[in-house]
């Protein structure tokens, strides 16, 4: 079995196929491993637990090759703290130590545009937390910020781990429910400042004290 999955995760690797390919017919994938449709089955299935693929049924189903598997590595991650293997403080210490980098990053090589579009983001989260609309809607917007500071720091590897990473602040959110946090939103005008003077030491100084208040958040049961 582990050699059959191996074979797959080789075909991926050499860029045979491609995220949100559809895998050749299972069918045809025995035929080409050289096993039955059961055990080919069997594999899909283990690497569907994975986040490598997703199976649908039906005429126009078949197995695909997924974007990315950060969706499996964050729940792996929420295991590992339901098991207490590590908890949030260290969560936010590794958060803290990725966006350092990213920010770094997005002072080199976001363009001016995106240093805008992510100021429009810290404005509307703003704006929603000053209006205290919904609170899934507040986290969206929580969430998105994140990702486009990601995005545009250009490094495919730290935005595909900040997702995950993400995906547990999420969890801990919801499970807090809804918090204060207009604070937050002085220490995001200060990092897009930062980003537009193309400043990286000023941009971890808005960071730092962004992550300070969520530890204090933390002894009070929120995440942010």
């Amino acid at each position: 079995m582990d050699e059959i999955i191996e074979q797959i995760r080789s075909r991926i690797q050499s860029n045979e196929l491609n995220p949100g390919e559809r895998l050749p017919s299972e069918r045809d994938l025995a035929e080409q491993l050289g096993v039955s449709r059961n055990t080919l089955r069997e594999a899909l299935r283990m690497l569907e637990s994975s986040g490598l693929v997703t199976l649908k049924k039906g005429s126009t189903g078949g197995a695909f090759l997924n974007d990315s598997n950060s969706a499996a590595l964050a729940q792996g991650l929420l295991d590992g703290m339901g098991l207490r293997q590590y908890d949030a403080k260290e969560l936010i210490d590794v958060r803290l130590v990725l966006v350092n980098y990213v920010a770094e990053q997005a002072c080199l090589h976001a363009t001016d545009v995106e240093i805008e579009e992510l100021a429009a983001v810290v404005s509307s989260s703003e704006e929603a937390e000053t209006n205290n609309l919904d609170f899934e809607d507040r986290l969206e917007r929580h969430i998105l910020f994140h990702r486009k500071l990601a995005q545009i720091a250009h490094n495919g590897i730290s935005e595909a781990l900040t997702g995950p990473l993400l995906e547990i602040t999420r969890h801990f959110h919801q499970n807090a429910g809804p918090t204060g946090g207009l604070e937050t939103h002085g220490t995001r005008r200060q990092l897009v400042q930062a980003l537009r003077d193309r400043d990286p030491h000023a941009a971890k100084q808005a960071l730092t004290k962004h992550f300070d208040l969520l530890h204090r958040r933390i002894q009070a049961g929120a995440l942010g």
